[in-house]
């Protein structure tokens, strides 16, 4: 570990002096320490996680960018461990052409083909190893890839999937209002598992249409992926994503819709996390929910099946008076289909709905409802409140033996926000939320409710203090604990270096970021954090 934090600090020296005179340089350096236990009921286990990462960049006056990350996560706080150079590429930028050798992140249209990115929070990362290309001329832009994917799927039992990706897209403006968008993906894969190696070759062909018509804007993209595997078959699927919206003075629309379906299957193969047909690790498609920035609510419940899912977000945002403004947010999201047990025979029969282009409410299609208000106001100009009403039901239908063993789930959350400024030299943000629960499967209490509380101060620009306390009256609890109290401390060095320190319990639980979901473990002891950016 002082290895390459010793490492790190050459290279922002170095960066810092003589190269400047023939380039720009900018190096960003993380570290990560943290020291304690994480524990799910009576089990607990020592964790100390190092990581390191720098990120350099050198711009050279000929329009060629040179860059690489160093990487030290041994052992790192949640995915693998990796010690060495993890990200290098050259750039060159000159007008409208852009060429990149090297790892590379990419998004084409809305992801639906195409989406390239990392998450090191969730240990989520399909950035390629490659080359990307674009050039634009006039109404015409158009980019191609063709690239390594190394993928090690950290969320379902460490499976590796390696992929050569080649594809493009071409997008022409027909006017400033219009503008159509065609992509191709074409990907050879393995997936080795233990008992079986899979080999496949699929095909993801995209096209999207965008208006963009003053205050009135609509988006729709449709995709299908064509996985063909050896000795196996082929599965085919398609995915359809649209967006509306409408924006004027004081008010804005937009309605979301979804109908995926890349590898729809009966409620064997559904769970089965190995099979090589389901959506393919390099697609992405937005989720069509709302993404919380409230604690509480950011533990989602419901985690969305891109092969099997249709559904609906609309959002309303509008000024009632000059200082208060309304937030409304409703999604709802259902499979398509029914498959009926037939238990003499231990087998499914699908059983298709006649409106499966649309999300239900019947509980044998597994729904999940959502509907957030919320209202921000300006008492003055120091003190701004927030405060909201959020309800969410999810029902997990149990295909094997119906209603009776369905896992259902309600709650209802009340957050609140004051931010007060007391003079230019400190202010200070008050957080509380209320949740009220009801899940069927906490027999013994299917009844409790969570709270959270949390006040930041900030002085002088530079130093702020975080108390955040949580508490639960479920005295079954995966985490064997009914409370979880941390204080964190945080100081900025400077214009360029941030550090952090904390120290309590953290109760964890489920945390979802672009569809991506996984259960992060209960945490106690002691972290810390310090950033550097030159």
């Amino acid at each position: 570990m002082i290895r390459w934090i010793f490492i790190s600090t050459l290279i922002i020296i170095a960066c810092s002096g003589s190269f400047y005179a023939q380039a720009d340089v900018s190096v960003s350096n993380l570290l990560r320490y943290g020291s304690g236990k994480q524990s799910i009921s009576d089990i607990s286990k020592n964790l100390i996680y190092r990581e390191n990462l720098t990120d350099a960049k050198i711009r050279f006056q000929n329009d060629i960018t040179i860059g690489f990350r160093l990487l030290y996560d041994n052992p790192p706080e949640v995915g693998q461990s990796f010690t060495g150079l993890s990200r290098r590429f050259i750039e060159y930028r000159k007008d409208d052409l852009y060429v990149k050798v090297g790892n590379f992140s990419e998004l084409y249209g809305k992801g639906l083909a195409l989406n390239l990115f990392e998450n090191r929070g969730l240990a989520y990362d399909t950035w390629a190893d490659g080359l990307k290309a674009s050039y634009k001329k006039n109404s015409l832009s158009a980019s191609m890839i063709y690239g390594v994917i190394d993928f090690a799927d950290s969320i379902n039992f460490w499976r590796k999937e390696n992929y050569i990706v080649t594809g493009g897209n071409v997008e022409y403006s027909l006017n400033n209002y219009l503008t159509f968008g065609l992509t191709y993906i074409d990907a050879a894969g393995k997936i080795p598992l233990p008992d079986i190696d899979y080999s496949l070759h699929a095909e993801v062909p995209e096209f999207y249409i965008n208006l963009n018509a003053d205050n009135f804007k609509w988006f729709v993209n449709w995709s299908q992926k064509q996985t063909y595997v050896k000795n196996t078959g082929k599965s085919i699927g398609s995915a359809v994503y649209s967006s509306l919206s409408f924006n004027t003075s004081g008010l804005g629309i937009v309605i979301d819709y979804k109908n995926y379906r890349y590898d729809e299957r009966n409620p064997y193969d559904r769970n089965d996390f190995t099979r090589p047909g389901r959506m393919l690790p390099f697609q992405n498609p937005p989720i069509v929910q709302k993404e919380h920035s409230y604690i509480l609510l950011s533990r989602s419940i419901h985690e969305i099946d891109f092969n099997d899912e249709v559904g609906l977000q609309a959002e309303l945002f509008f000024s009632v008076f000059e200082d208060t403004y309304i937030n409304f947010n409703v999604s709802l999201a259902s499979r398509h289909n029914f498959y009926n047990f037939i238990p003499t025979n231990f087998i499914f029969k699908k059983e298709y709905r006649s409106t499966n282009y649309l999300p239900t409410t019947n509980d044998k299609y597994s729904p999940f409802m959502e509907y957030m208000l919320e209202i921000e106001h300006s008492i003055n100009f120091y003190t701004s409140v927030n405060v909201g009403l959020a309800q969410r039901s999810k029902v997990l239908y149990n295909d094997f033996t119906g209603e009776a063993g369905s896992h259902k789930i309600r709650s209802t959350v009340v957050p609140l926000l004051l931010q007060h400024t007391f003079n230019e030299d400190y202010s200070a943000i008050f957080q509380y939320e209320y949740e009220s629960v009801y899940d069927n499967y906490n027999t013994r209490q299917p009844d409790y409710s969570n709270h959270f509380i949390s006040l930041i101060g900030n002085f002088y620009s530079a130093f702020n203090l975080n108390l955040r306390y949580e508490a639960t009256t479920n005295k079954y609890d995966l985490s064997n604990k009914k409370d979880w109290f941390t204080l964190e401390a945080g100081y900025k060095i400077g214009y360029s270096h941030n550090i952090s320190i904390s120290y309590g319990r953290e109760r964890g639980g489920q945390t979802c970021s672009n569809g991506v979901c996984r259960y992060i473990l209960p945490f106690e002891g002691f972290k810390m954090t310090f950033l550097s950016n030159i």
